[in-house]
């Protein structure tokens, strides 16, 4: 029988109703509640409090370059990215291990959004839709990574977990990767999804482009697993635990439908008080699955420490991939 543990409190980590009160005051407003409240409300983002480095709602005739979506945002927030992962790597930071994951997803997306499919269209219907939302998803782990760096206890709690683990060095590669992911997908992507607008410009939904992200993830898991493997943990590349294993890189794609099923009961809620017992749900389900994922992939001294991943690391951490990728890696 598995045992269910709760998060340990350390240095930054908070109790779990404290931080899901803190929480639902950063991402939402409340809306201005009145007889006429009904479900075609639309829903309001304190972007100021919540993103402050990154703040409006999408507006493709705005003159910031990321607002509008325009293509070039993507090279500012990879650059902003690889800044933060070269640091974490010097350090074999256990932080590393997603941050470098998600700035190849990233650079990913930059190459794949300029591709064509087989019959000449463009991959994505909405590039410029399509370019905001990962600005403004990326933005989310920015913004919760550096608040947490500087000792922000509203950081949100599944965040908490994953950020805490690695700087106590209690999970495995796997675990580390893992429980960002779940982070990001489970708690941040509905929030970021109901803020962005699930429909595009003409009224038509987004979600054909959103699923359109699971074909790039597919194609980036095989090269990517090797990448952490090479050069953080080499049991990275192995197992059930390994994104490139199809039972793992299927519960990922798992999670992105219940992000958008979940920003789906955001954008919909009929009142205020309605869409912030959806936040909290959304906060309380990222936050659990954080802890079941953290039990299960952790090492257990004195049988398993971190010493031989991060003797390895320490040898290894600027190796080249060793599977190459369909963008060029800088």
């Amino acid at each position: 029988m598995v045992r269910h543990r709760a998060p340990r409190p350390r240095r930054r980590l908070v109790s779990t109703a404290a931080a899901m009160a803190a929480v639902l005051l950063i991402p939402l407003v409340p809306v201005s509640a009145s007889a006429e409240d009904t479900a075609s409300d639309t829903l309001t983002i304190n972007w100021a409090t919540w993103l402050p480095a990154y703040i409006g709602p999408f507006d493709p005739a705005s003159s910031d370059e990321c607002l509008s979506g325009k293509d070039n945002c993507a090279k500012k927030t990879i650059h902003e990215m690889s800044k933060r992962v070269d640091s974490l790597i010097e350090n074999c930071d256990h932080n590393a291990v997603f941050s470098l994951a998600y700035l190849r997803i990233t650079q990913g997306y930059e190459w794949i959004r300029d591709t064509t499919d087989d019959d000449g269209s463009p991959h994505y219907e909405d590039k410029a839709w399509m370019n905001y939302v990962v600005e403004t998803f990326a933005r989310a782990y920015i913004w919760a990574f550096d608040e947490w760096r500087a000792g922000n206890p509203d950081v949100p709690l599944a965040w908490q977990i994953a950020f805490d683990a690695a700087a106590a060095r209690e999970a495995t590669g796997n675990g580390d990767l893992l429980v960002g992911i779940n982070a990001h997908i489970n708690r941040d992507l509905a929030f970021v999804m109901a803020a962005s607008g699930l429909t595009r410009q003409d009224g038509t939904s987004g979600k054909p482009d959103y699923d359109k992200v699971n074909e790039l993830l597919r194609v980036l898991t095989q090269p990517l697993a090797a990448e952490l493997a090479a050069r953080f943990d080499p049991d990275m590349d192995d197992g059930e635990e390994s994104i490139a294993d199809p039972a793992s890189f299927q519960l990922i794609v798992g999670w992105r439908e219940r992000a958008w099923r979940n920003a789906e009961d955001l954008a919909s809620a009929a009142t205020s008080e309605e869409r912030e017992l959806i936040a909290a749900r959304i906060e309380e389900d990222a936050a659990a699955e954080g802890v079941l994922l953290l039990e299960s992939n952790s090492y257990a001294p004195p049988l398993t420490t971190t010493k031989p991943r991060d003797d390895y690391c320490a040898e290894h951490k600027y190796d080249p991939p060793p599977k190459e990728y369909p963008f060029k890696v800088k």
